[in-house]
């Protein structure tokens, strides 16, 4: 009881009131500086989507991640529709696993056993010609589309984590189990 009735006659000193007041005034400021910030970087982004597309992608996948990206990237180079042309963060070779390896951002594994390549028009396998055939490219959501001519389709699951394409996860035809897939280098 005692706290309570000292706290009645409580009277700030000139310093409490003036921080008070100084910290009232700051914090609207702070967030009107922010909202124009806000407002800036959305111009820029937009002006920059139009004149340099791929500085824009670039700047676009460093500040909100690849999954933004990939959005992006699909509209701009229109992906929306099948391609003959890999996108380009797909091209090159990728080593399949069974099971997920636990690597270090951006390091690749120590041997690409059992690659798979993504190039312009095709999908070649370690196989040979029979592991080999045609493809064109489309993005839906976080996948790409592998579409083929003779119905060897499948779906390649993105995974990333911020900026950086961290592996591929798919089903290849004819193959039951979940395929992951890591870059060569």
């Amino acid at each position: 009881m005692a706290n309570i009735r000292r706290w009645q006659h409580f009277r700030p000193n000139r310093i409490e009131v003036v921080s008070i007041g100084a910290a009232m005034v700051a914090i609207p400021v702070y967030l009107a500086v922010l909202h124009n910030l806000d407002g800036r970087a959305e111009t820029y982004f937009s002006n920059l989507r139009e004149t340099d597309p791929e500085l824009y992608l670039t700047q676009l996948r460093e500040s909100r991640g690849f999954a933004a990206y990939v959005d992006e990237y699909r509209d701009i180079r229109g992906y929306d529709e099948v391609r003959t042309a890999a996108p380009s963060f797909l091209v090159g070779r990728w080593t399949m696993r069974p099971e997920p390896l636990r690597l270090t951002p951006g390091t690749p594994p120590g041997r690409c056993v059992d690659p798979i390549t993504f190039d312009y028009g095709i999908v070649l396998r370690a196989q040979g010609a029979q592991g080999t055939f045609d493809a064109g490219y489309r993005i839906e959501g976080q996948s790409v589309q592998v579409e083929s001519p003779d119905l060897r389709n499948f779906s390649v699951d993105l995974v990333s984590y911020g900026a950086r394409l961290d592996h591929l996860e798919f089903h290849l035809p004819g193959r039951e189990e979940t395929v992951f897939a890591y870059s060569c280098g």
